[in-house]
């Protein structure tokens, strides 16, 4: 009977500290596109820089090893990002991360075709941020640019 209860408590131990990241207390960070460039493209891929600003609202440091990301604008996929960029987010804070994705020309034709300047640019992005101890996700949304931006004409 020990010998059944000395396993459960070590099986119990073992899955708590692979579960961490999900008793991580504190809220989940805000991550925010800052900056989109387009790079050097083929007739199949385009590359594109993308600044990413991480928010941290709590009352600790976070210690970023690498960040996984799926970009979308105006509801359609542009860009997956992945970066192993190690940077530390202070407590109560910002810092800005930037990450060189690829995306197939195909997406980027289709931004262009389905863009309008009668809308608004709007983004989303959803990833998770790794960290020395766990992941945290993130989903985000925000706009770019606002109608009539683009072509430099005055907003209604």
């Amino acid at each position: 009977m020990r010998t059944i209860a000395y396993s459960l408590v070590c099986f119990l131990l073992v899955a708590m500290i692979g579960c961490a990241s999900w008793l991580m207390k504190g809220e989940p960070p805000e991550v925010l596109v800052t900056n989109v460039m387009p790079l050097e493209g083929t007739a199949f891929e385009q590359r594109l820089h993308v600044d990413l600003r991480i928010r941290n609202p709590n009352d600790f440091d976070l210690f970023v090893t690498g960040i996984d990301f799926t970009l979308n604008l105006n509801g359609k996929r542009l860009a997956r990002g992945l970066s192993n960029t190690t940077i530390t987010v202070p407590r109560l804070s910002d810092a800005v991360v930037s990450v060189q994705t690829s995306t197939s020309t195909f997406d980027v034709v289709r931004q262009l075709f389905s863009f309008s300047q009668a809308q608004d640019l709007s983004y989303n992005i959803t990833g998770r941020l790794h960290l020395k101890d766990g992941r945290l996700p993130f989903d985000n949304s925000g706009t770019l640019l606002e109608k009539g931006q683009l072509s430099g004409a005055p907003s209604p």
